[in-house]
């Protein structure tokens, strides 16, 4: 019979991949696109799609956990020159959410100290202002109940949402967070030692009625 010059191809072998260049195709000319990311400056992305919610607070419905840092200064870190404080907001994933700033003038500042009355502008990736805190000049000691510490929250500014109001208390520091209203929405107990020194310093946060442990601030 009639026997063919060249051998038959052979079977069994596999079929060309997907995706990489074989003999007789073209070259892959689609590349994979970049990662998707976040503002620049690591910033958190803002949420969309909410309602009723005052601008800039959008972030605060996506969040369980702040965590607060303070900028150090030089110049009060070696000569004890009180300089307007300075804060970065962040979540839990590092991303920054808010960036807040002391307004005071550099008088306050030295001669009050820690006591000293303020303002606080906390600000978006923007720099837009989303919340005023203010403190007026007061006492924090157990002998003076009538002129305890407060500080008036409003969001946006301009609009009193709520205030944080210090109790008389004689041994732990104890707070009421109220609402526009003046009713109390929620209740912070701190320790009897509120130094660093004594470790993690933990005020823990209850409902109205300072039963139910809803929260707790920490500072290290």
């Amino acid at each position: 019979g009639f026997v063919p010059a060249y051998p038959q191809p052979q079977t069994g072998y596999p079929h060309p991949q997907q995706g990489y260049p074989q003999p007789g195709y073209g070259p892959i000319v689609q590349q994979p696109g970049p990662m998707p990311q976040g503002p620049p400056g690591g910033w958190m992305t803002i949420p969309q799609g909410l309602t009723n919610c005052p601008p800039g607070l959008e972030y605060l419905s996506m969040i369980d956990q702040l965590l607060v840092h303070q900028k150090v200064e030089l110049l009060e870190a070696f000569v004890g020159f009180e300089t307007n404080n300075k804060y970065t907001v962040k979540n839990s994933m590092g991303q920054k959410v808010y960036y807040a700033v002391e307004d005071n003038d550099c008088c306050t500042r030295n001669c009050c100290g820690p006591m000293r009355p303020f303002d606080m502008k906390i600000m978006d990736n923007f720099r837009n202002e989303v919340i005023h805190l203010h403190r007026p000049l007061a006492c924090d000691s157990c002998w003076c109940p009538c002129w305890l510490q407060s500080m008036e929250v409003t969001a946006p500014p301009g609009t009193v949402i709520g205030s944080i109001e210090q109790d008389w208390s004689i041994c732990k520091p104890c707070y009421s967070i109220k609402n526009a209203t003046g009713d109390v929405v929620l209740k912070i107990k701190g320790p009897i030692c509120t130094f660093s020194i004594c470790g993690d310093v933990e005020f823990n946060v209850y409902s109205s009625d300072g039963e139910t442990k809803v929260g707790k601030i920490t500072k290290q």
